[in-house]
C-alpha cells in the first residue's frame, strides 16, 4: 500500500473568517488581508504563542489554524482572543470599513499531511465559524468580533475559567449546521453575555442545552430580542394568560392621543387593549393609598 497511516494528534482548531469579505474590491481585499494577518500575528505574539506552535493555512478571507497541544487551550480562548479584540479595536478606529471577524474553536483529533489538516474537529471548527448564529450576532450587535466555541470545549475548558476566559459571558445556543444540530456557545469579547439570535433557514439558533438556563431571561410566553417564544403561562399550569400592555410613550401626551397643548401634571400612564383577571390600580400610589 502507498498510503501510510498517520496518527491524529489532539489539538485546538481555530477558524477565522472575515465579515462580508465579498464587499471588498480587489485593492480592499489586499488591505483587508494585510490587516487580518497583522492582527492575528500580534495577538499570538502578545499571548506568548510562538509561530512554530501554530499550523496555519490561508483561506483567502480568513485562516484555519491548529495549535500544538503544548499550548494550554485556555491561553488561546482567554489571552489570545482578548488580544485579537484589542488589536481590532485599535486598528478599526479610523477605517471606513472596520474589519470584523468570526472565530470558531473546537478541540479534538487532527490529522496532518503534506497538504494541511483534516478531521472531524477541523470540520466542526469551520462550521461554527461560518454559522448563521455568528454572522447574525456580529451584525445585530454591531460588533467587530464574535467567538463561537463547541459545547465540549466550553465544558472541558471554558467553564473552568482562566485569565480573560470569562465563562459567564458566553451564551448557549442550539445550531443547525450542515451535518446536523449541535450545541455551541457564543461570546462578544468586551461585552456582556449576548442574547442568542434567531436564525432563518440553514443554520438556526434554537436555544441553550437542556440543562442550561435560557440566555436573556425572557418572561414566560415572551421573546428575547425577537427570539423564539418561550413556554406560555397557561402551559406551565399558572394563571390564565393576561395580555401585556403595549409599550407607549408615557411622557408624550400628543403621542398618547390627547389634544395638542395638553399639560400632564404628574405621571401619564398609557394602556391599550388590556384584559385583567382581578381588580387593579393604574396610576400613582399615594401615601393615603398605602395606608388603606
Amino acid at each position: 500500500m502507498d498510503d501510510q497511516a498517520v496518527d491524529a494528534v489532539y489539538e485546538l482548531v481555530v477558524g477565522v473568517d472575515v465579515r462580508r469579505s465579498g464587499s471588498y474590491d480587489d485593492q480592499g481585499k489586499t488591505r483587508m488581508r494585510r490587516q487580518l494577518y497583522a492582527v492575528l500575528d500580534r495577538a499570538f505574539a502578545r499571548a506568548g504563542v510562538p509561530a512554530r506552535l501554530v499550523h496555519r493555512e490561508d483561506r483567502g478571507d480568513g485562516i484555519l489554524a491548529a495549535i500544538a497541544s503544548t499550548v494550554p487551550p485556555a491561553r488561546i480562548i482567554g489571552v489570545w482572543v482578548a488580544e485579537v479584540h484589542e488589536q481590532l479595536r485599535q486598528d478599526n478606529r479610523d477605517l471606513r470599513m472596520p474589519l470584523g471577524l468570526r472565530i470558531g474553536l473546537h478541540v479534538g483529533p487532527v490529522t496532518h499531511d503534506a497538504q494541511g489538516i483534516s478531521g472531524h474537529a477541523v470540520d466542526l471548527a469551520c462550521r461554527l465559524t461560518d454559522s448563521d448564529a455568528a454572522r447574525r450576532l456580529l451584525e445585530r450587535d454591531r460588533a467587530d468580533l464574535v467567538v463561537v466555541v463547541s459545547d465540549s470545549l466550553y465544558r472541558e475548558v471554558v467553564c473552568h475559567g482562566g485569565r480573560f476566559v470569562d465563562p459567564e459571558h458566553y451564551a448557549p445556543a442550539r445550531l443547525r449546521l450542515k451535518d446536523g444540530g449541535v450545541h455551541a456557545w457564543l461570546r462578544l469579547p468586551g461585552r456582556p453575555r449576548p442574547v442568542p439570535v434567531p436564525e432563518g433557514g440553514g443554520t438556526t439558533a434554537e436555544g441553550p442545552p437542556a440543562d442550561e438556563p435560557t440566555t436573556g431571561e425572557p418572561a414566560r410566553g415572551g421573546t428575547a430580542a425577537g427570539g423564539t417564544t418561550g413556554v406560555p403561562d397557561h402551559a406551565a399550569g399558572s394563571a390564565p394568560h393576561r395580555t401585556e400592555p403595549r409599550p407607549g410613550p408615557a411622557a408624550d401626551p400628543v403621542a398618547a392621543g390627547l389634544p395638542h397643548g395638553t399639560t400632564v401634571a404628574g405621571d401619564l400612564s398609557v394602556h391599550h387593549d388590556n384584559t385583567y383577571q382581578a381588580p387593579v390600580h393604574i396610576g400613582r400610589t399615594t401615601e393615603g393609598d398605602r395606608r388603606g
